[in-house]
């Protein structure tokens, strides 16, 4: 069938359409995806009417609301189950599709199946090494082994230079003998399967297939040239056929099957239907189905089934249960609930689709399928005048624009996001669930407990990262219910003794019967005889049991903390307590503030209590904080130290600072508060004339003795946050073939647990990936890394409180006078700047006038097409950031009056304490140019960017492009005013009505 659109003819694809449809549609053949089996057998009912409710507003028979799904409330009763709405649990139902559709949920995987394979001899349009290549690497990278992806890579390559003519079975043969030698060798199993290096390797490597192997213009099969595939709107794809198709050659194929593309199709677009689709990844699977089910792993039906091509296509709806889309009432006026209105618009289209199917088979005179009629509903009753309600021309036309109207309506059900051109859509399912208004965190939103606390949160660096710092008011206020035991009778007897108002006390005692005691604040000789029965039996207890003692929160007791918003599993982690006397408010260690997003400006935190030994273990175990390291989003460290801790590190682990004897223990011992047993010293760096320790060493007998002995001691080779360059005192002359970075303090080094070379910074012990801290986590645990952040925050404390100290003064933002002359001479050249980048913006010769400049540029701004005035804007940056750029190598990082490292404020940038380059920039060079949204500043119908500049001026200055500096100060009326301006935008005709005399 045809069809005439202007010069390009479109070819709607019916190939058999009615000989086909029993087969396809209606009868579950071989190949049918196990899910529709599935949901016909859990369906109670098929839904054939649209109509939801009759005419005295009661349940319609066969309709989305039928009693058999249960009952839509409590006046009714379901049909099914014969229970009420309070015990009828709901039943599904569902809608028969009369022509197949493409699953919303896979439609974009399916684009990429079909863009990338052959519609004449169904394989895909990649070589055959690609495909056995990418096949070895899914089956090693399932067992875990990451090593060898590039083993196979390289093993191929050599292959094929030593067999420049081999077949694809060759291939096979070659990497199948590699891969099982491999799987043979492998002595871990799967368990490595599941590690993100793992994931993130087998996704790029998918992502690069169908980038780059799977754009062929032409089949490397049958010599075809490849169809062009498109998609519209989610719903529908086009396909433009090549002019000429060759006959398939391949003898590899495992499946002859005859070639979709019909010689009146060739050089012609048409709407690939879903049903012929279907046919070509059904036998592109048979083709193709062992490599695909490998690419295809992760959407897999279930355990021991592989994935099935039908997963792509709908044959039915699923119709939740009534008592899930229930009817709004509001006195008379009912509201539908938005998931039915969409399934009425399915049914709606199928009903239509049903009766054009008929006409059309009545048309060609066969036999009508009971199908396609609605229920109920005789053939004499069926006039034309349902045709009217369809827009197209032909019959073949209308069937077309149904097809695509039920698939976008569809696409609702699932995602209403997905149709972009329908105003009238309700949310799917997808809205349903997502975001704060869905049904999971619209459920799960916060409630008050008991057994809580919430404070102010402040910093302490002295306790343990895993450690929470509780105040004593808490303390005696949080209760725990201790069973009493012969172990614990003597530590609760005291606790009872000490009662609800001395800590570690205790509030009341629970008896066998489930009395309860209340513990007198006053009255100690009632603690004390209660405290003497503790294991006693109380008298006439109906059974045997033991008694419970309510005792204080104590150092130990694990904590629930939170701070809200809840954004991420590590908002809610859990820390062990730390009774603080003295105490108001919460403590706080600086390496969880990234966990929580809070910081110190008066952020509350809540803390909870588990009242169970269940809960108490899943705390301890699973929640605390040791073991949240890694953040569940990518797998990237989360717990840091930050700031001060960073500029500490760098500077203690600099070459060149030494410590005598007891500065040497003294740090050790601040750092190690908690260690148990001996503690391991290494001998001085330096012997004569004093035995000296330095800072590198100081680090390295943290890490040999918080590292568990029973291991083996940490090598690691990696790179510091401040780069090579960094340490470059003065221009460089550097000898052909030597490496800045061999040996320098940007190579971190560590042998044996001893730091041998390198800087500690934000690199290695921030949240920073593959750093020393990273490393601790992966190879020792979440134990040993916490200790290693404990034992670093109270030893980079210490020594800049003790030895260090830290400030920054003038000196440190001073540039050198010739590189400061330096400056002024590179401002002054940039003043003339303007013109030259006018002229290039119009190609105008530079014997141009600047009347014949400016006319140009005010033709460009008053014109309605704004190209020519965007790209002067485009050249003025290009000429000011040159200047920009000069500016600054001539002023930093040689150009400074104190170099790094003995800059506190490089310093502190370089190590990623606090800051970027871009801020010592403006401080010590230049502020450079202002832009909005990536474009300068806006002019006025005068041509003036601001009133104090005449209109159309060629000055950078007028362009937003400020030579000022903070260290010296700026033009108020430059770069004061352009700031107002561009946070204030909407205020520009009041500034130019104040400010139109203002002259600078």
């Amino acid at each position: 069938m045809h069809r005439i659109n202007g010069e390009e003819e479109d070819v709607i694809l019916f190939p058999n359409f009615f000989s086909y449809t029993k087969l396809t549609i209606f009868v579950i053949i071989d190949v049918t995806f196990c899910f529709s089996f599935i949901f016909r057998k859990l369906s109670v009912k098929a839904i054939t009417n649209p109509r939801y409710l009759d005419n005295v507003g009661n349940p319609a028979v066969n309709g989305l609301y039928d009693l058999s799904l249960g009952p839509p409330d409590a006046k009714e009763v379901c049909t099914t189950c014969m229970q009420d709405f309070n015990n009828c649990p709901g039943h599904l139902g569902h809608i028969d599709l009369p022509l197949t559709v493409y699953n919303p949920l896979f439609f974009d995987k399916l684009y990429l199946l079909i863009r990338g394979s052959c519609l004449n001899c169904h394989l895909l349009t990649c070589t055959r090494a690609v495909v056995h290549l990418l096949l070895s690497q899914l089956k090693v990278l399932e067992k875990g082994l990451l090593h060898a992806v590039c083993d196979l890579e390289a093993i191929l390559n050599r292959f094929l230079d030593e067999n420049t003519d081999a077949s694809g079975l060759d291939i096979e043969e070659e990497l199948n003998h590699h891969v099982n030698e491999i799987l043979q060798n492998n002595q871990l199993g799967d368990q490595c399967s599941h590690v993100k290096n793992v994931c993130e390797c087998r996704s790029k490597l998918i992502a690069q297939f169908w980038k780059l192997h799977m754009t062929s213009k032409r089949c490397p099969n049958c010599k075809s040239r490849r169809s062009l595939v498109r998609k519209e709107h989610n719903s529908k794809l086009t396909v433009t056929y090549p002019t000429v198709v060759q006959q398939k050659s391949d003898k590899e194929a495992i499946l002859e099957e005859p070639a979709i593309i019909d010689e009146t199709q060739l050089g012609k677009r048409g709407y690939l239907t879903p049903i012929t689709a279907k046919d070509h990844i059904v036998a592109l699977w048979k083709n193709e189905g062992f490599f695909l089910n490998h690419l295809f792993s992760g959407l897999e039906v279930g355990e021991n089934s592989g994935f099935s091509p039908d997963m792509f296509f709908l044959d039915l709806l699923v119709v939740p249960p009534s008592r899930y889309r229930p009817v709004n009432r509001l006195g008379d006026q009912m509201f539908t609930n938005g998931q039915t209105v969409n399934l009425q618009a399915v049914m709606k289209d199928v009903q239509l689709i049903r009766k054009l199917l008929a006409f059309m088979a009545q048309e060609q005179s066969q036999p009508i399928n009971n199908m396609y009629l609605v229920t109920d509903e005789p053939l004499e009753s069926l006039d034309r005048s349902v045709l009217a309600m369809i827009s197209g021309q032909s019959t073949a036309d209308k069937l077309y624009n149904i097809w695509i109207r039920l698939q976008s309506h569809v696409n609702i059900v699932f995602d209403s996001d997905m149709d972009k051109l329908m105003t009238e859509k309700y949310p799917g399912i997808r809205q349903i669930l997502e975001k704060k208004e869905g049904l999971f965190r619209k459920h799960m939103m916060g409630k008050r407990v008991d057994y809580a606390a919430r404070s102010v949160i402040c910093p302490d660096m002295y306790i343990a990262t895993s450690e929470i710092g509780i105040p004593m008011v808490f303390a005696t206020k949080l209760t725990y219910p201790q069973p009493v035991t012969p172990w614990n009778v003597k530590e609760l007897r005291q606790a009872v003794i000490n009662g609800p108002n001395v800590h570690p006390g205790a509030s009341m005692v629970v008896n066998e019967d489930g009395s309860r005691t209340v513990l007198s604040a006053t009255s100690q000789t009632q603690r004390e005889a209660i405290a003497k029965q503790l294991l006693t039996p109380s008298t006439g207890a109906p059974k045997p049991g033991m008694k419970i003692v309510c005792r204080h929160l104590k150092n130990g007791d694990v904590l629930l903390l939170n701070r809200q918003p809840t954004l991420h599993r590590p908002s809610i982690q859990a820390h062990r307590a730390r009774i603080l006397p003295g105490e108001k408010v919460l403590r706080l260690h600086y390496a969880n503030c990234k966990a929580y997003n809070a910081d110190f400006d008066g952020d509350e935190m809540n803390a909870h209590f588990p009242q169970s030994e269940l809960g108490r273990a899943e705390a301890y175990v699973l929640a605390c904080t040791d073991e949240q390291y890694l953040v569940p989003k990518d797998g990237k460290p989360l717990a840091g130290l930050i700031q001060d801790h960073m500029i500490s590190g760098a500077s203690m682990t600099i070459r060149g600072c030494f410590f005598s004897r007891e500065q040497y223990m003294e740090l050790i011992y601040r750092g190690l508060t908690d260690k148990k047993g001996r503690v391991k010293i290494l001998p001085p760096a330096i012997m004569k004339p004093q035995r000296l320790w330095t800072g590198k060493q100081v680090v390295s007998t943290l890490l040999i003795n918080v590292i568990p002995e029973n291991q083996i001691p940490l090598n690691l080779s990696g790179k510091a946050k401040i780069g090579g360059k960094a340490w470059v005192k003065g221009p460089q002359n550097r000898i052909p073939g030597s490496n800045l970075d061999s040996m320098c303090e940007s190579q971190v080094i560590i042998r044996e647990g001893e730091l041998l070379c390198g800087v500690l910074d934000k690199a290695h012990y921030g949240s920073s990936a593959y750093g020393l801290v990273h490393c601790c986590h992966e190879v020792y645990g979440g134990e040993t890394s916490g200790k290693v952040l404990t034992c670093l925050a109270r030893l980079f404390t210490a020594y800049l409180q003790l030895y260090r100290g830290f400030t920054m003064g003038v000196e440190d933002i001073l540039v050198k006078p010739q590189a400061d002359h330096r400056r002024h001479q590179i401002i002054e050249v940039s003043t003339h700047c303007g013109t030259r980048a006018v002229r290039a913006a119009f190609n105008l010769p530079e014997t141009a006038l600047c009347e014949e400049v400016q006319g140009k540029w005010q033709d460009a701004h008053l014109h309605k097409d704004q190209r020519d005035f965007n790209m002067v804007d485009l050249k003025f940056k290009e000429e000011v950031n040159n200047y920009s750029n000069e500016v600054n190598k001539a002023c930093m990082p040689l150009g400074l009056h104190r170099s790094f490292p003995e800059n506190n404020l490089q310093l502190m940038v370089q190590s990623g304490a606090k800051g970027s380059t871009v801020n010592t920039m403006q401080i010590s060079c230049l502020l450079g140019q202002i832009e909005l949204e990536g474009r300068r500043p806006p002019l006025m119908a005068s041509g003036k960017s601001l009133p104090c500049f005449q209109p159309y001026d060629f000055s950078p200055r007028s362009g937003g492009f400020v030579t000022g500096r903070f260290l010296t100060g700026i033009r108020p009326a430059v770069s004061i005013l352009l700031r107002l301006l561009f946070l204030f935008p909407s205020f520009m005709p009041y500034l130019y009505h104040k400010l139109f005399q203002f002259r600078y």
